[in-house]
């Protein structure tokens, strides 16, 4: 199956509808579900964002990044490990989702980082950000919800400096095997459940199990990647192949 075939396949699937826009959709999904958020991320992870999260931004270390830009920053987790793991001068949160931002700038605040950390409504695929603007990007848990996937890589490409380098953190199902039957049995019986208790709008966690599904990962995602001006660094598969990193350079 060849990757256009795969992205087709992932932009049919959405929380709500086939009529309405998927970024749209999402806005409103992620507003009505953003108090629940951390905690179904959480459920879905196995409890174990916090330590994928960390391993993917040490890879960023050695690379020494002053200003960082983070897509679909939510509740900012990732902007906020980023900077106290990198250190760096700035880091910029973009998300569709005020209310998720709103409840990211909490967090900011409590971990007092306002003004080392700014959060800014915007959709990835058309980016307001001057060219070259950023040492490096970083997408956790969120590049399976864009719509626009190429156009949102060129963006991408866009305001990175040369030999910039984005860094990717995304859920997948494990390939083969009892870890796969485990998982699928995982996200249908039990986080269904769960997710039941946490909030109303099922179709939204129905939504995220499904993207994860149908989401191009692996090689056809380093492909997609390639397409777009970017070179691989590292392809790292966390827990039994639940999550994936991929830390890819800016071609010039």
């Amino acid at each position: 199956m060849s990757e256009i075939k795969n992205i087709v396949d992932y932009k049919k699937v959405k929380p709500y509808n086939q009529e309405e826009e998927k970024t749209v959709q999402l806005a409103r999904m992620f507003n009505t579900i953003s108090d629940k958020y951390d905690k179904f991320n959480d459920i879905m992870s196995w409890g174990m964002a916090r330590v994928w999260r960390k391993h993917s931004l040490l890879a960023l270390k050695k690379y020494n990044p002053k200003l960082i830009l983070d897509i679909a920053a939510g509740t900012a987790d990732m902007c906020i490990k980023s900077y106290q793991y990198l250190k760096p001068e700035h880091v910029t949160g973009v998300d569709i989702s005020d209310k998720m931002l709103d409840m990211g700038r909490e967090k900011v605040t409590v971990a007092n980082l306002d003004g080392k950390i700014d959060l800014q409504v915007q959709d990835c695929s058309t980016l307001t950000f001057a060219n070259e603007s950023f040492d490096a990007v970083t997408i956790a848990f969120g590049i399976r919800n864009f719509e626009k996937l190429n156009d949102s890589l060129k963006q991408i490409h866009r305001v990175l400096k040369p030999n910039g380098h984005l860094l990717i953190l995304e859920m997948n199902e494990p390939k083969k095997g009892i870890i796969l039957k485990g998982y699928q049995l995982y996200t249908k019986v039990f986080v269904k459940m769960t997710s039941s208790m946490l909030s109303s709008d099922t179709k939204a966690y129905d939504y995220l199990s499904a993207s994860m599904h149908a989401f191009p990962n692996g090689e056809r995602l380093i492909g997609i990647l390639k397409e777009n001006g970017f070179k691989l660094n590292t392809y790292r598969k966390f827990t039994f192949g639940v999550c994936s990193m991929y830390l890819v350079e800016k071609v010039i």
